[in-house]
Protein backbone atom coordinates (compact mmCIF):
# COMPACT_ATOMS: atom_id res chain seq x y z
CA UNK A 1 0.00 0.00 0.00
CA UNK A 2 1.40 3.61 -1.11
CA UNK A 3 1.17 6.60 1.28
CA UNK A 4 -0.45 9.45 0.13
CA UNK A 5 0.78 12.98 0.73
CA UNK A 6 -1.90 15.69 2.53
CA UNK A 7 -0.38 18.97 2.92
CA UNK A 8 -2.87 19.89 5.20
CA UNK A 9 -2.11 17.20 7.72
CA UNK A 10 1.39 16.43 7.00
CA UNK A 11 3.39 18.90 8.25
CA UNK A 12 6.42 17.84 8.02
CA UNK A 13 7.80 19.38 4.94
CA UNK A 14 6.70 22.56 6.60
CA UNK A 15 9.22 25.38 7.82
CA UNK A 16 10.04 25.46 11.36
CA UNK A 17 11.03 28.74 11.61
CA UNK A 18 8.59 30.60 14.42
CA UNK A 19 7.01 33.92 11.87
CA UNK A 20 6.55 35.33 15.37
CA UNK A 21 9.80 35.33 16.29
CA UNK A 22 10.84 36.06 13.08
CA UNK A 23 9.11 39.96 13.03
CA UNK A 24 9.86 40.47 16.67
CA UNK A 25 13.72 39.94 15.91
CA UNK A 26 12.95 42.71 12.84
CA UNK A 27 11.23 45.18 14.54
CA UNK A 28 12.45 48.67 15.72
CA UNK A 29 10.52 49.39 18.65
CA UNK A 30 10.52 51.90 21.42
CA UNK A 31 9.24 51.31 24.98
CA UNK A 32 7.02 54.24 26.22
CA UNK A 33 5.72 53.44 30.48
CA UNK A 34 4.55 57.26 31.00
CA UNK A 35 1.05 55.83 31.63
CA UNK A 36 2.08 53.01 33.54
CA UNK A 37 4.38 55.18 35.70
CA UNK A 38 1.67 57.83 36.24
CA UNK A 39 -0.79 55.47 37.31
CA UNK A 40 1.47 53.30 39.77
CA UNK A 41 1.37 56.95 41.23
CA UNK A 42 -2.29 57.28 41.38
CA UNK A 43 -2.10 53.20 43.06
CA UNK A 44 0.38 54.53 45.60
CA UNK A 45 -2.08 57.91 46.80
CA UNK A 46 -4.75 55.28 46.51
CA UNK A 47 -3.33 52.87 48.83
CA UNK A 48 -1.55 55.32 50.94
CA UNK A 49 -5.39 56.82 51.25
CA UNK A 50 -7.08 53.29 51.77
CA UNK A 51 -5.13 52.31 54.40
CA UNK A 52 -5.58 55.64 56.58
CA UNK A 53 -9.66 55.23 56.33
CA UNK A 54 -8.92 52.16 57.07
CA UNK A 55 -11.15 50.88 53.71
CA UNK A 56 -11.01 47.31 52.74
CA UNK A 57 -13.17 47.70 49.29
CA UNK A 58 -10.82 50.76 48.70
CA UNK A 59 -7.51 48.32 49.48
CA UNK A 60 -8.63 45.91 47.37
CA UNK A 61 -9.48 48.06 44.35
CA UNK A 62 -5.93 49.56 44.89
CA UNK A 63 -4.64 46.19 44.80
CA UNK A 64 -6.74 45.21 41.22
CA UNK A 65 -5.42 48.41 39.77
CA UNK A 66 -1.56 48.13 40.66
CA UNK A 67 -2.19 44.10 38.62
CA UNK A 68 -3.05 45.86 36.05
CA UNK A 69 -0.71 49.05 35.46
CA UNK A 70 1.53 46.83 34.26
CA UNK A 71 -0.86 46.13 30.90
CA UNK A 72 -0.91 49.93 30.03
CA UNK A 73 3.06 50.04 28.84
CA UNK A 74 3.09 50.94 24.93
CA UNK A 75 5.34 50.83 22.72
CA UNK A 76 5.68 53.16 19.68
CA UNK A 77 7.44 52.15 16.45
CA UNK A 78 9.83 53.63 14.96
CA UNK A 79 9.22 52.81 11.31
CA UNK A 80 5.58 53.73 10.84
CA UNK A 81 4.76 55.58 13.65
CA UNK A 82 2.26 53.10 14.98
CA UNK A 83 1.44 53.24 18.92
CA UNK A 84 -0.30 50.38 20.91
CA UNK A 85 0.00 48.81 24.16
CA UNK A 86 3.15 46.54 24.85
CA UNK A 87 1.56 43.25 24.84
CA UNK A 88 0.19 43.62 21.23
CA UNK A 89 3.54 44.70 20.10
CA UNK A 90 4.71 41.34 18.35
CA UNK A 91 1.74 41.18 16.30
CA UNK A 92 3.20 44.79 15.12
CA UNK A 93 4.01 43.96 11.40
CA UNK A 94 4.26 47.40 9.34
CA UNK A 95 5.54 47.19 5.99
CA UNK A 96 9.02 48.62 6.91
CA UNK A 97 9.31 45.13 9.16
CA UNK A 98 7.79 42.93 6.86
CA UNK A 99 10.67 44.30 4.19
CA UNK A 100 13.58 43.77 6.55
CA UNK A 101 12.33 40.03 6.44
CA UNK A 102 11.50 39.49 2.68
CA UNK A 103 15.24 40.93 2.46
CA UNK A 104 16.66 38.96 4.83
CA UNK A 105 18.36 41.77 6.94
CA UNK A 106 20.19 41.02 10.10
CA UNK A 107 18.88 41.54 13.43
CA UNK A 108 19.55 44.94 14.65
CA UNK A 109 21.26 45.31 17.94
CA UNK A 110 19.41 49.30 18.36
CA UNK A 111 16.63 49.21 20.02
CA UNK A 112 16.88 46.64 22.26
CA UNK A 113 13.98 44.21 22.50
CA UNK A 114 10.75 45.23 23.91
CA UNK A 115 10.90 42.94 27.36
CA UNK A 116 14.69 44.24 27.35
CA UNK A 117 13.07 47.83 27.57
CA UNK A 118 10.78 47.07 29.84
CA UNK A 119 12.96 45.26 32.26
CA UNK A 120 15.58 48.20 31.87
CA UNK A 121 12.23 50.48 32.62
CA UNK A 122 11.38 48.33 35.61
CA UNK A 123 14.99 48.38 37.09
CA UNK A 124 15.29 51.97 36.38
CA UNK A 125 12.11 53.03 38.65
CA UNK A 126 12.94 50.71 41.52
CA UNK A 127 16.06 52.56 41.74
CA UNK A 128 14.97 55.67 41.82
CA UNK A 129 11.98 55.32 44.20
CA UNK A 130 14.91 53.55 46.37
CA UNK A 131 17.13 57.00 46.33
CA UNK A 132 13.94 59.16 46.59
CA UNK A 133 12.62 57.08 50.05
CA UNK A 134 16.52 57.53 51.50
CA UNK A 135 16.91 60.87 50.65
CA UNK A 136 13.73 61.91 52.01
CA UNK A 137 14.73 60.25 55.45
CA UNK A 138 17.83 61.63 55.22
CA UNK A 139 16.70 65.33 55.73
Amino acid sequence: MMAVFDPDLDTATYPTTNPILDVADHQRLIVNPLLTTVALLGVWALFRFALEVRNLGLFLATLFAALVCPLLIQYHCLDCGHTDFALRSRRHACAAVVHRIRTDAGVSALPPAVKTQIKSWVLSTVVAGLLYAIFRHQG
